[in-house]
């Protein structure tokens, strides 16, 4: 080991001279009274970081003495010492060769090797930085956390208590660096173990600005660095009239580097203890996850409501539970292989006791294969619907798909000039029992999304009972060429074909006479198509803007549609006629269904730009059918889709949308359809965005017109306004409302407010949803979150709703 002393006095004087040789001779000494250390190498003080056995240390200072008879060196003005990636600093340092002690006074200050820095006003500690002894102790964590204390008392190396303590994530005011921060923990000991990454209190006193609001005599907590580690994490709370009060507790198990558990057991006061068991695993190529949970309820009659019906079937049950797992790994960097698999005793208890991951409204329990090429696509799956609503009975119309197949393929070589593709897909679904939905007589006898006096001769079947296996493929090709005048040309032909087999019971369903439906049977239908495409883009330019103004007309030639009404129509009974199918060559979105007949599509579109950042882009078209039946008239379809779509007349309804860029941050866009002879308005959406630094802002309003052949005579009107504002830089607010413009009633609304910082989290919400179409209860819930960095996370919930609450 070496030494090293220095003097930054300057010019000295032949006396001064002698004086410094004699400092000199001190600080050859010194590399005798501290020897280098030989044993193997040790963690040191207030570091898990090995300092390694070969390891020398480094004294500078303006003054060095050593007295031979005490074995005591003293080094004092602006002492630095640099031992294994210890920095210390000190106004005097004393080391003392028999007790293999350093003694440093007067603003110690030193950097460790894993960041921490160590602020005292006196530290004792071993020559190895091992052990030691701080008064006026402070730490600073590269984790940007803070220890203080009285005293200080460093053992083994990794072992740190703090008397009478302090530990705080917050930083300091910085113009009032005297006031407390934010929140810290006092405590009459804590103890830093950084071998068993923990940090213990005892006695523990949680302030807020100074003042106190919790004490508890035993807590525990992660070390600063430690992502995770097994220990209790902080409980949360939620109250509601069927369950009662609840507080969950969750304990998080670290197995492994790759493997952990969170066991939870949940207690409410009127249902009682609900158990959850959920089990984690990493690999290098993915992840799965398996959940149970599970409660024997106390008192399963509060899940009677007024009316005297059962929330779900099984809700009177003392024993209802649950397992779910899910899954993802990638085979190689193009296929992956995953799941998301829930099973339980009956139809909502996932969402009843809110067990996370699974109590969604909507879940879909599957399995799936993925493959991604260059220009090619595949997708297998296999599927069942869970549908939690308190009727508990919409789960049973939902099919079991067994499986799905999309496929996708674009050849990489042109193919007579131009592109040519395929895309298939296949399907096998079973169902329990049929849905059928009937028209309403009337718009008087609709009341809150149902119609209380149907209509006996008009049904839309949206599922039908047994099973039904389809499979189809369109293999397509188009080329675009472009003429001297600026043309734009593209001729394209395809060719699909399907084969089914359907055994659906169909018998013992109300029909309609007038329609020719029979699912029970198979066979087979081919559509071939010939396409020409034709656009002339217009391009205008002037010194501070662009502009292109494009005509497009694309002629479709095909025979009429095969097989409807002989095929149930499970993929394509959404259809929203807008400018973002004008052109597509079939406007299903299905495969159950295809469009024939010659049809015609004309539309202008314009897109224009200016130097100062606004962006306009616009388009306005309609369809015609020309030759041959129109599918979207096909009264035979079982869900009738199509037959109010703007799509069912020769001349279809007008179609337009417009986007409006500008550069202050503000979006707005519409869209819509309109009678083609009135030009009412059949529907309109419009969506409006604004962002800046301190606000966000969203806006969209839904205009519905009536649609009787879909059990909805009346028109629909919504909106839905959101927003965010910051009031400073750690206040935000924030809040959003859904309004029925038709029946004059709010349908959700919600607002709060958070605040956060470096150190501390906290968010205040109060949300109200009243869904009309009653799959899920009408809910007011108030939720609090509050989060203290490296310590914990909290959550209470509870429910407001005075029907539930009694109030």
């Amino acid at each position: 080991m070496r030494a090293r002393g220095t003097s930054r006095r300057g010019t000295r004087s032949p006396a001064r001279s002698a004086a410094h040789l004699a400092g000199t001779l001190a600080v050859v000494l010194v590399t005798l009274a501290l020897p280098a250390h030989a044993q193997p190498s040790v963690t040191n003080f207030g570091s898990n970081v090995d300092v390694p056995k070969d390891a020398q240390m480094f004294l500078e200072a303006d003054t060095v003495t050593y007295d031979s008879d005490t074995g005591i060196v003293t080094a004092s003005g602006g002492v630095q010492i640099d031992y294994g990636g210890y920095k210390l600093v000190s106004r005097e340092v004393t080391y003392n060769q028999k007790t293999k002690r350093l003694f440093a006074r007067g603003d110690v200050q030193m950097q460790q090797p894993d960041g921490n820095k160590v602020y005292a006003d006196v530290a004792d500690i071993s020559d190895d930085f091992a052990d030691g002894f701080v008064k006026a102790l402070r730490i600073e964590t590269p984790e940007n956390t803070r220890f203080a204390a009285a005293t200080g008392v460093r053992q083994s190396g990794s072992v740190t208590s703090f008397e009478q303590g302090v530990y705080t994530a917050c930083e300091s005011c910085r113009e009032h660096p005297e006031r407390a921060p934010l929140w810290q923990v006092k405590a009459r000991r804590i103890v830093w173990n950084q071998q068993e990454k923990v940090v213990r209190y005892y006695g523990a006193r949680f302030e807020f600005f100074g003042a106190p609001i919790a004490y508890l005599p035993y807590f525990q907590s992660p070390d600063p660095t430690v992502k995770r580690k097994s220990g209790f994490l902080a409980p949360t709370y939620r109250q509601s009239k069927k369950l009662g009060f609840g507080v969950k507790v969750p304990y998080f198990w670290a197995l492994s580097d790759s493997l952990d558990a969170t066991i939870t057991p949940t207690y409410f006061t009127r249902q009682g203890l609900l158990g959850e068991v959920e089990v984690r695993q990493a690999f290098e190529n993915g992840y799965y996850t398996l959940k149970l949970a599970g409660i024997d309820q106390r008192e399963p009659d509060a899940f009677l409501s007024d009316g005297g019906t059962v929330d779900t079937p099984s809700s009177t049950s003392d024993s209802r539970g649950m397992i779910g797992t899910t899954g993802r790994f990638e085979i190689n960097p193009n296929w992956t292989f995953g799941w998301n698999i829930l099973a339980q005793t009956d139809e909502n208890f996932s969402q009843v006791y809110a067990i996370e991951g699974f109590d969604q409204t909507y879940h879909t329990s599957e399995i799936y294969l993925t493959g991604l090429g260059d220009r090619s696509f595949f997708d297998l799956r296999g599927q069942k619907f869970e549908i939690q609503s308190k009727s508990g009975t919409e789960e049973n119309y939902q099919p079991i798909v067994t499986p799905t197949l999309d496929y996708e393929y674009i050849d990489q070589n042109p193919v007579f000039g131009g592109e040519a593709g395929l895309v298939a897909n296949a399907v096998h679904l079973s169902r329990g029992d049929a849905a059928l939905s009937a028209v309403c007589s009337s718009p008087e006898f609709y009341v809150n999304a149902q119609c209380s006096v149907p209509r006996t001769d008009i049904y839309r079947y949206t599922g039908l009972e047994g099973d039904y296996t389809r499979a189809s493929a369109r293999a397509y090709w188009q080329r675009a060429f472009t003429t001297d005048a600026g043309l734009v040309i593209t001729p394209g032909a395809s060719l699909r074909g399907d084969v089914y087999s359907s055994s659906m019971d169909f018998d013992d369903l109300p029909k309609d006479p007038t329609r020719d439906l029979d699912p029970d049977g198979s066979g087979g239908r081919v559509m071939p198509t010939g396409s020409l495409l034709v656009r002339y883009p217009w391009l205008l330019q002037s010194p501070h803007s662009s502009q292109v103004i494009e005509p497009i007309a694309q002629l479709l030639v095909r025979p009429n549609e095969m097989q409807v009404g002989q095929l149930p129509n499970e993929d394509a009974q959404s259809l929203v006629f807008n400018t973002s199918n004008l052109f597509s060559e079939d406007k299903f979105s299905g495969f159950d269904r295809v469009e024939g007949g010659t049809r015609l599509n004309v539309g202008l579109k314009y897109v224009g730009t200016l130097d100062t950042g606004y962006t306009l882009d616009a388009m306005f078209g309609q369809s015609y059918h020309l030759f041959g039946e129109n599918s979207f008239a096909q009264t035979d379809d079982f869900a009738l889709v199509g037959y109010d779509s703007g799509l069912e007349t020769d001349v279809s309804d007008y179609v337009g949308s417009l986007a409006l860029t500008l550069p202050i941050g503000l979006t707005l866009g519409t869209q819509g359809r309109f009678d083609e002879e009135s030009f009412e308005n059949r529907r309109t959406d419009v969506s409006a965005t604004y962002g800046s630094s301190r606000f966000s802002a969203g806006l969209t309003y839904s205009f519905i017109g009536a649609q009787p052949i879909y059990g909805v005579p009346v028109d629909r009107r919504q909106i839905n306004v959101s927003g965010n504002l910051k009031l400073t830089d750690n206040w935000s607010a924030f809040g959003g409302l859904g309004y029925d413009l038709e029946n004059d009633a709010i349908i959700n609304r919600s607002f709060g407010v958070g605040y956060a910082d470096e150190c501390f989290t906290l968010t205040a919400t109060y949300q109200e949803t009243n869904d009309r179409y009653q799959q899920t209860e009408a809910e007011t819930t108030l939720l609090f979150t509050i989060g203290l960095r490296t310590i914990a996370d909290t959550k209470y919930s509870y429910d407001l709703n005075k029907k539930e609450n009694g109030s």
